[in-house]
């Protein structure tokens, strides 16, 4: 029994070995097909790396909701102050900050470009501001909405500004992209199923003659589609591994320019390329998909070839 398992996985290893040789036995028919193979494995792991990238952003800029208060004119002084006490003492609320008119003219003076043009207004046009910072049950959009109906309700607030508003359309934005990208990874990884079918199936055209002089030994139709089965995976596995490569390149090309862009707001982010585990998946799914492609193809056309 313990010979029979050595022998059958022998067959195996030999004709996995076998597999490959032919394969390098024609290195620009190989070279192209894999190619391709590589081009449309990269082209869906790239718009995954988007979408990764892109819910990461929306994690990082997970701060807090806060609320803007836009004040009356006439709320000035200690109306403002005796506001914002009062707001401090609500309990969805964790606390209330009150720029004045003129913190704020301060601040626009220190923008670039600015002083000249304040310098020729005669009155401070700025509203005096409040910034609420909701309390943790009131951080979600639902409940911070409801917060800022109530706050537009109070008499001295002009407007009420919630600065969660970007952050929904980034939402938005997130589930755009991850469903482009399931899409378009979809239409890429049925193209990989097509390419190695279709290769595989000139390739068993092609040794016909080989094939029937098998079945007139005796041999079966599992023992001559086993190395079809091999060159299906190796197809998968070396144009999974280019498209590890290439998606790495691509993520080392972007992420100085994505450096530079999230410099330009004060962050810190980089570019994620792919972890480990994400380049073994990519790697066992090309395979999966170029063994089943040989198996519904070349099975199919081996059937039909018959010894004479």
């Amino acid at each position: 029994m313990a010979r029979n398992t050595t022998g059958f996985f022998a067959v195996h290893k030999q004709q996995c070995k076998q597999a490959l040789t032919d394969m390098m036995r024609r290195p620009l028919g190989n070279f192209l097909t894999l190619a391709v193979l590589a081009f449309a494995l990269t082209l869906p792991t790239t718009f995954y790396l988007f979408a990764k990238n892109l819910v990461l952003v929306g994690q990082a800029w997970q701060n807090p909701t806060q609320l803007t208060l836009y004040l009356s004119p006439a709320s000035k002084g200690t109306a403002a102050e005796n506001l914002r006490d009062e707001l401090a003492k609500w309990p969805e609320i964790a606390s209330v900050d009150y720029i004045s008119p003129q913190q704020g003219m301060e601040e626009f003076r220190q923008q670039a470009g600015f002083e000249q043009a304040l310098s020729l207004l005669d009155d401070n046009p700025l509203p005096g501001v409040l910034v609420v910072e909701p309390g943790a049950q009131w951080q979600q959009p639902e409940q911070a909405t409801q917060l800022a109906s109530r706050l537009r309700s109070q008499a001295m607030i002009d407007e009420v500004r919630l600065d969660s508003d970007w952050l929904q359309r980034l939402v938005a934005i997130k589930q755009l992209v991850v469903t482009l990208a399931m899409v378009i990874s979809g239409l890429m990884l049925m193209a990989v199923f097509l390419i190695v079918g279709n290769t595989l199936r000139l390739q068993v055209l092609n040794q016909r003659d080989e094939v029937q002089v098998m079945k007139l030994v005796g041999a079966t139709d599992s023992f001559i589609l086993r190395p079809f089965l091999y060159t299906g995976v190796w197809y998968g596995v070396i144009g999974g591994a280019v498209a590890c490569l290439l998606t790495l390149v691509i993520t080392l090309l972007l992420d100085s320019a994505v450096t530079s862009l999230a410099g330009l707001y004060d962050s810190r982010f980089r570019l994620v390329g792919l972890g480990w585990d994400e380049s073994l998946i990519l790697l066992m799914l090309a395979a999966f998909l170029g063994l089943l492609a040989a198996r519904l193809s070349a099975a199919r056309h081996l059937k039909e070839i018959e010894p004479v």
